[in-house]
């Protein structure tokens, strides 16, 4: 079976998800809600607050979704019956990766335009330092989503039940958040080229990791 044929079904799978659905609806209201209680300023724009609060509730439904689903097909022997067929196994974790994290990074990006949309407006300004922080705030936020999306995939395949792959996604979500966030809290002199390398490192390193131990399960 073609990787572009996983891909699609996965995503079909998962943009039709109650979870999904969720944050479609949710993460925007965060962005509103967010803005309410904690209003922005020169020096914290309000798209920096959602980016916070969006990468953190959304990178870590994003895991726990793409861990529970891969445990319960495990538990269901689905791959025993979907392994028959020609298919890599590295297609099947990657298909599921890039699925849960285009859905995610989608709603994301949909909230995180809403908070700059709300500095606009609301403030009655736009400038360069203001597109250029948004921009910036996406950048970290997606970079967070994909650790915690190659994370999910990990425990999923290492799991082997539903409560164990729970108590790991909340690990790996502190280290995806800190990973990323550090540079930035230490004021580091670039701090998002920190964390798009950061990202990019760690989700290779989840998803190799989670690719070999899947080709090593007997099913």
């Amino acid at each position: 079976m073609n990787f572009f044929l996983l891909f699609r079904d996965e995503l079909t799978g998962f943009y039709k998800s109650n979870v999904m659905l969720i944050l479609w609806l949710g993460l925007p209201l965060l962005a509103i809600l967010s803005f309410l209680f904690f209003p922005a300023n020169d020096e914290l724009p309000m798209s920096f607050i959602a980016s916070s609060i969006i990468s953190g509730i959304g990178g870590f439904l994003a895991a726990l979704m793409l861990a529970v689903h891969i445990i319960h097909e495990k538990s269901r022997h689905v791959y025993e019956l979907f392994l028959i067929r020609p298919v890599k196994r590295s297609h099947i974790i990657l298909a599921k990766f890039f699925a849960v994290f285009l859905c995610v990074a989608l709603a994301s990006i949909l909230a995180i335009s809403l908070g700059f949309t709300i500095d606009h407006l609301f403030l009655n300004r736009f400038s360069a330092q203001l597109f250029k922080n948004t921009i910036e705030s996406v950048i970290i936020s997606l970079s967070i989503i994909a650790i915690e999306c190659a994370a999910g995939a990990l425990v999923g395949v290492l799991a082997s039940s539903v409560i164990f792959g729970v108590i790991l996604v909340v690990i790996t979500h502190n280290i995806a958040s800190l990973t990323v966030l550090l540079p930035i809290m230490n004021k580091a002199t670039h701090p998002v080229l920190m964390a798009v390398l950061s990202g990019f490192l760690l989700s290779a390193f989840f998803l190799i990791t989670a690719i070999r131990v899947f080709r090593k399960k007997q099913f």
